[in-house]
């Protein structure tokens, strides 16, 4: 649990994440071309592709690192995971397309029928890279999610930038090309890097049974998960109109910053967490507990003064067109939330630990909670206050872990500045060892 000995994993995850960052100024070139109720209803396909392959990693995607590591459940595992996955993503995205004027009728938008219509393609075409990338995550081979990430964001970044100076406007269709481009390129290169790690059969003792035991309460934990944080928009579309989605979608991409942030030591903690208790070796998993939310306390806390305090209005006026700049008051009542993400990385912790219920009954009770927020705040027509709703949802999850931490850990808000000292030990010992 060293840094030093973890370098190369921090690194390539950082550089990873880094990713999102550059594709977040690239963005940036798409909103500035695009009308806000073009980029609503392209945020609401997003926003439904996401949801989908959240709760199916949950369900089907998960098991592949829990009985990943044992020779008798492994094969099945794999094999289980792939064909209930495309089952469940071709089955939900083409019913979705088949209650296309269902849908229309409901949001009191016509457009949604072009959302229904590109779902189902992108959603298969994006099976290959995010089961590959699986793999990936259970051996924390982050060098090799960074080139499959790469090839999915430089594509898009390329596209957008050549068409930024070749097209006067973006539509819907513009940003649904560039996305299918990145998706396909990098599906490719996920089955060509990741293919050896890949070991299907049949053969073992993983019944079907026990697949779903523990996939479903995942997936239900990941349902509740998704509502706030993917689903916001559709609240805004009911209560709203699709310039207002697309706004508010906005101020999400910028915003999307913290919550990759908040994946990254997911993808870190969750594997490392599974072996470590299953080596029984509890000094370590304490350890992995203090350091993984101290160090992404001090990286969210660092940018959330940053730009809480003037940064994000300077950013947003300065790259974004006028009719874009209430996209300022959204991202920073979203800022809020960060200061409660960082203890939520214990809930990856106590979920290798074999307390998913409890995890699921916190995280209901933040979505119910965020629900009724977001409904409350859009009666009452106080868009700008939408944000609410997710900054809702991060305070009960971080108030019901941190209590669970403490009472099972004697973790202490202290330890959150704990990376200080760890970062300046590192620092000074390479110094010494130059010496």
């Amino acid at each position: 649990m060293k840094l030093s000995e973890n370098l190369d994993k921090v690194a390539w995850s950082l550089l990873d994440k880094g990713l999102y960052v550059l594709y977040g100024f690239v963005v940036i070139l798409q909103i500035r071309k695009i009308e806000p109720a073009e980029l609503g209803l392209y945020g609401i396909l997003i926003a439904l592709h996401t949801w989908i392959f959240v709760v199916a990693d949950s369900l089907f995607l998960q098991s592949i690192i829990q009985f990943g590591f044992d020779a008798k459940t492994e094969r099945r595992a794999n094999s289980f995971s792939l064909i209930f996955l495309t089952l469940f993503v071709v089955s939900f995205t083409f019913a979705f397309s088949f209650l296309a004027n269902f849908w229309i009728e409901f949001f009191n938008e016509s457009g949604l029928v072009k959302v229904a219509i590109f779902l189902p393609w992108l959603s298969i075409l994006t099976i290959p890279r995010i089961y590959c990338l699986k793999f990936a995550y259970k051996h924390s081979n982050m060098f090799k999610v960074f080139i499959v990430d790469a090839a999915f964001f430089i594509t898009m970044s390329f596209l957008t930038i050549f068409l930024f100076f070749t097209q006067p406007t973006f539509t819907f269709y513009t940003l649904i090309k560039i996305y299918l481009t990145g998706t396909v390129l990098s599906s490719f290169v996920a089955i060509i890097i990741l293919r050896k790690q890949i070991r299907l059969g049949f053969l073992g003792d993983l019944r079907i049974k026990d697949y779903f035991k523990f996939g479903l309460p995942m997936m239900f934990l990941s349902l509740f998960q998704s509502i706030p944080r993917q689903l916001d928009v559709l609240f805004l579309q009911y209560f709203f109109q699709s310039k207002t989605v697309g706004i508010y979608y906005s101020a999400k991409t910028l915003f999307r910053l913290f919550e990759e942030a908040l994946n990254a030591g997911y993808s870190l903690v969750y594997p490392t967490a599974v072996r470590l208790i299953a080596k029984n070796r509890k000094d370590e998993l304490e350890s992995l507990i203090i350091k993984s939310t101290s160090f992404t306390f001090l990286g969210l806390i660092s940018l959330f003064i940053l730009l809480e305090f003037g940064g994000s209005s300077f950013f947003i006026r300065f790259f974004l067109p006028n009719k874009y700049l209430l996209s300022v008051d959204f991202f920073n009542v979203m800022l809020v939330s960060t200061l409660f993400m960082p203890l939520q990385l214990y809930a990856s912790i106590m979920i290798a630990e074999k307390k998913l219920r409890l995890v699921v009954i916190y995280f209901f009770l933040a979505t119910l909670f965020s629900v009724l927020v977001f409904v409350g705040i859009g009666v009452i027509k106080l868009a700008t206050l939408m944000p609410l709703g997710l900054v809702a949802y991060y305070f009960i999850i971080g108030t019901l872990v941190y209590f669970q931490l403490r009472k099972e850990h004697n973790y202490k808000l202290i330890y959150l500045f704990q990376s200080i000292k760890d970062i300046l030990s590192f620092v000074q010992y390479k110094f010494k060892s130059k010496d």
